[in-house]
């Protein structure tokens, strides 16, 4: 059992993308999805989470996992930090998992808020990237169609105690990896600025707080581009992401 003391910090929980460490633990079992955040954040005022999820089922399914953990939390307020797909999961928990509505804010970093047209591309066409995404992503990606996201949001509304922000990541196709290239300039014709993976568009939800200039896994510390100090390659992810716990921790009001 924590102390009082304990009990009385918040807990800051950080929730992963679709395709979590579940399964790259398998190859490698030292990986960390949010990479090098739990050592580089200074505060001493939260507890500090990093649930795992299977990583490519359902939204409901994936809640259900954080449901669990959530609820073996001591703190009495809670808030989410995700990544990707894991806003999706937040949102779901927040609305059907939090009966003692201890969640109190929820901030999304490049989630598909309203999917992602990329969806279709992967289940329609050939290609590595197509073949990786249908080999590992599946049948989780389906729920990030457009089509999906539009029932999901009108399925899930937000609750109206709990604060939600979120930020998005932007790159031109130019600056991508050679990987993310074709899906960039694809996304680009479609929904406009993106990550390679989502738009901005589909990211914004609720408070937005900003485009940081990253691609979709350097926002959580990934970076497969050479660096580049003129295109500010590696995005500075750790401090970021400091920034981003300082203003859950002080909200400005």
């Amino acid at each position: 059992m924590h102390t009082a003391e304990r009990d009385a910090r918040p807990a800051i929980v950080f929730l992963h993308g679709i395709l979590g460490a579940d399964v790259i633990r398998k190859a490698w079992p030292g990986f960390r999805y949010f990479r090098g955040i739990r050592k580089s954040l200074d505060t001493a005022e939260a507890s500090l989470h990093f649930p795992l999820t299977p990583s490519a089922s359902s939204i409901a399914n994936r809640a259900s996992v954080l449901r669990r953990f959530i609820g073996q939390l001591e703190a009495r307020h809670i808030h989410l930090v995700a990544h990707s797909m894991g806003g999706l999961d937040a949102r779901y928990l927040v609305h059907h998992f939090d009966p003692e509505h201890r969640i109190r804010s929820l901030t999304t970093i490049g989630s598909p808020h309203r999917g992602s047209e990329l969806v279709h591309w992967v289940d329609s066409t050939r290609g590595l990237v197509q073949s990786f995404a249908r080999h590992l992503l599946y049948p989780g990606i389906l729920e990030l169609t457009p089509q999906a996201c539009a029932q999901f949001n009108r399925d899930i509304p937000d609750r109206a105690d709990v604060r939600y922000r979120s930020w998005a990541g932007c790159r031109p196709a130019g600056e991508m990896p050679l990987l993310y290239r074709k899906q960039t300039r694809l996304l680009q014709q479609q929904s406009g600025d993106n990550d390679s993976q989502v738009s901005v568009a589909s990211a914004k939800w609720g408070e937005y707080m900003g485009t940081v200039r990253a691609d979709h896994l350097e926002l959580v510390g990934w970076s497969l581009g050479l660096p580049k100090k003129r295109i500010q390659r590696p995005f500075d992810h750790a401090a970021f992401f400091q920034s981003l716990v300082n203003g859950i921790l002080h909200p400005e009001p």
